[in-house]
């Protein structure tokens, strides 16, 4: 008997602000999820921040209760060359990557790593070069110049940085804990977590 096919939400339903479809979008998140592996019976609930605007680009991939909780800033779907209109492509591409970092968390050398929320600037931009290093492998258009110069600003503009970036990105596998010796390697591991905007705009919304 095949698994039961857990739920795939979209929100908010319908967008107001920007012009996009979550019928869309949830059949982009089903897809995208069957070609990645996740079960059929995993819950997945993507909820898109339309009040953040470009050109804050943010996104969160956590676990609760076995379920995908993902979250992103409106501008990672967006079109660079239309204001708040829809790019299938972006939106391909963010979602593979929340998706491969939720899948980590899962089975991916991950499961021990903090929720997204908790995650240090250097964890975090670490872990997306090792997860935009994938999109990329998979055929999508990432920009890895910007990945490079992100990377630099919490891991310092040094050729150890940069070494540990180009490991990042064309590793296949790797663990938290190979992140998090990364961060201590660059020195990222003892600077201080900054609050950043998309960070105080969903803190206030949890409130």
């Amino acid at each position: 008997m095949a698994n039961a096919r857990g739920a795939i939400t979209v929100k908010p339903d319908p967008f107001h602000l920007i012009m996009f479809d979550a019928g869309v979008i949830r059949d982009l998140v089903e897809e995208i999820a069957g070609s990645l592996g996740v079960p059929t019976a995993t819950n997945i609930q993507l909820t898109v921040d339309e009040e953040i605007p470009m050109p804050i680009v943010a996104t969160m991939a956590d676990v609760v209760d076995g379920g995908y909780d993902l979250w992103c800033t409106g501008a990672c779907f967006e079109a660079r060359n239309k204001s708040r209109a829809f790019s299938e492509a972006h939106a391909r591409a963010e979602i593979t990557g929340m998706i491969l970092r939720a899948n980590d968390r899962v089975s991916g050398g991950f499961e021990n790593a903090p929720a997204d929320s908790e995650l240090l600037p250097g964890e975090r931009i670490a872990w997306d070069c090792y997860t935009m290093g994938r999109v990329a492998s998979l055929g999508h258009k990432v920009h890895i110049q910007k990945r490079l110069y992100d990377f630099r600003l919490q891991h310092g503009f040094t050729d150890a940085a940069d070494a540990a970036f180009d490991r990042l990105w064309n590793t296949s596998a790797t663990a938290f804990e190979a992140i998090s010796e990364v961060c201590v390697e660059t020195g990222a591991a003892s600077r201080p977590k900054p609050k950043l905007r998309a960070d105080l705009i969903r803190a206030g919304k949890r409130k």
